[in-house]
């Protein structure tokens, strides 16, 4: 409770439309990251547009989803003029787009793992979740592996319940071609900062056109996404960016609720497209408290006036369930 950022979206007057990953199964292999680009987020931005019945709407990604929106709105700018473009601003939370120091990770990424993964993937049709799951476990052993260790196994204490834990486990799958296709063109090659490098549903790819503000957000003590890496975005986009180093880690770094007193602090400050990591650190300014709060002040005066809230089921888009729906308990 209080932990959401749905919630806390909601009750300062946002309309919040979310997807979650689809958990792909062995009929799924040939799914491609384009198809992920064009059916997944443009099918969204689509569907958010209609049930809000708004022109634009505001863009949110997350680690993985954010490297996908972003790819996404270089390939709306290059076929879009920018007043076409149907997003208004573009949030990336714990977001790689330059690949060249992915944090400890690299240490499982090289041409003779990825063509080993691309075999286990090519029997199975899919990246077993476990599997990437456990990858960042050794990452983190002592805490994420020893530490229950010792107190499970050696004290036979009982784990506590701890939520971020288990969302932190609530992995999934990735489809083979996909996945294949993300490792070796972001990964290994590094292509989606270069030019023109990719192409993707019909359009060569360039960060350079994204002309929409930008709103990034990192954590000190992410190993996933290195938030020195992550602040590489500033240096590629063409719009305005603000950015955001919040201290913890990749999961409470971002789920940083407001509370009193503050458990937490972070930095921000716009940036240059020329600035450095350090440069940028060096000025930031320094605050108490969640995010959140800053992300509303940047976000509210780019959203327009207040109206009544749409219905959340629409003659076109009808309820399927409640939430959290029934996919997701498929196996």
């Amino acid at each position: 409770p209080n932990k959401s950022m749905v919630q806390y979206l909601l009750k300062q007057g946002f309309s919040v439309i979310i997807t979650s990953w689809k958990n792909p199964t062995a009929d799924m292999r040939d799914v491609t990251f384009d198809d992920y680009l064009m059916e997944g987020v443009g099918q969204i931005i689509e569907t958010a547009r209609s049930i809000a019945g708004s022109a634009k709407v505001h863009a949110v990604g997350y680690c993985i989803g954010g490297a996908a929106v972003a790819a996404w709105m270089a390939w709306a700018n290059a076929r879009h003029e920018k007043d076409e473009v149907p997003v208004a601003t573009l949030t990336l939370l714990a977001t790689l787009v330059d690949y060249h120091k992915p944090g400890d990770i690299e240490v499982f990424l090289d041409e003779s793992s990825i063509k080993w993964l691309e075999k286990s993937m090519a029997e199975k049709g899919y990246l077993d979740g476990k599997e990437m799951s456990s990858a960042f476990r050794l990452l983190r052993s002592n805490s994420l592996i020893w530490h229950y260790v010792v107190h499970g196994y050696l004290l036979g204490e009982a784990p506590p319940s701890f939520d971020v834990l288990f969302w932190n486990m609530d992995a999934t799958r990735m489809p083979a071609a996909m996945h294949g296709w993300y490792l070796r063109n972001f990964y290994l090659e590094n292509s989606l900062i270069k030019k023109d490098a990719l192409r993707l549903a019909g359009e060569n790819i360039d960060l350079g056109r994204i002309s929409q503000p930008l709103y990034a957000v990192s954590a000190v003590d992410d190993h996933i996404a290195p938030w020195r890496q992550t602040f590489r975005i500033n240096n590629f986009v063409a719009g305005s960016r603000r950015y955001v180093l919040s201290s913890s880690g990749h999961i409470l770094g971002i789920v940083n609720p407001v509370v009193n007193p503050p458990k937490r602090e972070y930095r921000v400050g716009a940036v240059e497209r020329h600035d450095t990591a350090e440069d940028w650190r060096e000025r930031a300014e320094l605050h108490r408290g969640s995010w959140w709060e800053d992300w509303m002040a940047w976000l509210k005066p780019q959203s327009g006036k207040l109206v009544a809230a749409p219905a959340v089921s629409t003659r076109k888009f009808a309820a399927l369930a409640d939430a959290p729906g029934t996919y997701v308990l498929e196996p």
